[in-house]
C-alpha cells in the first residue's frame, strides 16, 4: 500500500531528521506531519501525470472528459500541498484536503469494485479495499494539520 508508505513513512523519516536535529530541528509533530502531507499529496499529484492511463481506469465510464480531470486533480493535489507549507493557507488547504479526500472516495471505491490494479502501488483487490478504511485516516490527517500550531516549549 504505497499511500500508507508515503505517507508515513516521510511522517517518520521527518521525525527522525528533526529529532536528530539535522533538519526541522525546532519543529512540532504537527508541522513535521503537515510537511509529510505536503509530501505525499506532491507524490500522488506528479502521479497524475505519468500514470494518466491507469487513473483514467479509476473514473467510471459515464464521466466526462476523463483525461481532463485526472489532470487536473494532480494539479489540485499539487496546489493544496504548497497552500499546506504556507501558515498562511495552512488551514484552508488543510480543510479543502479533507475535503478532496472525500470527494475522491467514490473513485477508489470503483477502484475497489472493478478490480482496477495500478502499476508501482502493491495494487490488488484486497489493498484496494483496504485502502478504502484509511480514507478518514487521511481525512483527519488533513484537518489535524490545518490547525494553528502551538510553540514548543
Amino acid at each position: 500500500m504505497i499511500t500508507l508508505i508515503i505517507l508515513f513513512g516521510s511522517f517518520l523519516t521527518l521525525i527522525f531528521l528533526s529529532r536528530t536535529g539535522l533538519i526541522f530541528k525546532d519543529k512540532s509533530y504537527r508541522i513535521l506531519a503537515t510537511y509529510a502531507m505536503a509530501i505525499f499529496l506532491i507524490f500522488f499529484g506528479l502521479s497524475h501525470f505519468y500514470k494518466q492511463n491507469e487513473l483514467i481506469l479509476m473514473l467510471p465510464e459515464f464521466i466526462p472528459f476523463p483525461e481532463f480531470i485526472v489532470f487536473i486533480t494532480g494539479i489540485i493535489e499539487i496546489f493544496l500541498a504548497i497552500g499546506l507549507i504556507y501558515p498562511a493557507t495552512r488551514k484552508l488547504s488543510g480543510i479543502l484536503i479533507a475535503i478532496y479526500f472525500i470527494a475522491v472516495l467514490p473513485a477508489n471505491i470503483y477502484k475497489a469494485l472493478n478490480m482496477i490494479e495500478i502499476t508501482g502501488t502493491l495494487s490488488n483487490q484486497t489493498m484496494s479495499w483496504v485502502r478504502i478504511f484509511f480514507q478518514p485516516i487521511f481525512i483527519v490527517w488533513a484537518l489535524y494539520v490545518s490547525k494553528e500550531d502551538k510553540p514548543l516549549k
